[in-house]
């Protein structure tokens, strides 16, 4: 991929969406306070087929592997975190987070992509008024000194349900879009625009990690 951040258009059919939506269904889950996850693989345990067929869906846009994957429906907006190493660095080097959107109701769906990075898995959640929605392992961060913050405008509109005052500049807004795969480094921090209740939204994330 020549851009480290973007979208790859119509990466997935309807039938390859449908696929992945009844894996959601018949898989194990857990709420986070704001998801819930059904977990598909960790990096030495997983399902084979599975990891075969994410592998091909990728294999024209990244060559090196995958090290996470989760069906995952979204009840709440998240806070701003990176997907970086948990508890101990990863034996190879991080690579890219992908979410392909399966079902998108609100037509605002997005994703916002800051300059901002860190290796280890953090998050800003409490720091940003969400408390500890949302996370299960990552570790909260404090806030930055804020040398510029992120402009009222973008924040009224796409982080209202989070606190003023996010000291982070934006690289990108990825908006959603059924079948169509949104990318950017996993060291990069991130977090999911705002969104009403009670609207269906699920998506599969990747995380890939370098040969």
């Amino acid at each position: 991929m020549k851009n480290k951040i973007g979208k790859i258009k119509n990466l997935i059919d309807q039938d390859t969406v449908e696929y992945f939506l009844n894996k959601y269904e018949t898989l194990p889950k857990k709420d986070n306070g704001a998801r819930i996850n059904a977990d598909t693989m960790v990096d030495q345990d997983f399902n084979k087929l599975f990891y075969d067929k994410l592998a091909k869906i990728l294999s024209p846009y990244f060559t090196g592997t995958i090290n996470h994957a989760t069906v995952y429906s979204d009840y709440l907006p998240g806070g701003i975190h990176s997907d970086g190493w948990i508890a101990t660095p990863e034996r190879t080097k991080l690579a890219t987070t992908f979410i392909i959107p399966l079902v998108s109701e609100y037509d605002n769906n997005a994703t916002l992509v800051f300059n901002e990075t860190n290796e280890e898995a953090i998050t800003y959640n409490k720091a940003t008024g969400l408390g500890d929605k949302g996370i299960t392992s990552y570790r909260q961060e404090e806030l930055p000194a804020a040398k510029k913050v992120l402009g009222a405008d973008i924040q009224k509109k796409w982080l209202p349900h989070l606190d003023e005052g996010i000291p982070f500049s934006l690289a990108e807004i990825l908006t959603w879009e059924v079948g169509t795969a949104i990318y950017w480094p996993r060291i990069n921090l991130h977090a999911s625009a705002w969104f009403p209740e009670q609207t269906n939204r699920k998506a599969i994330v990747i995380l890939t990690n370098e040969l």
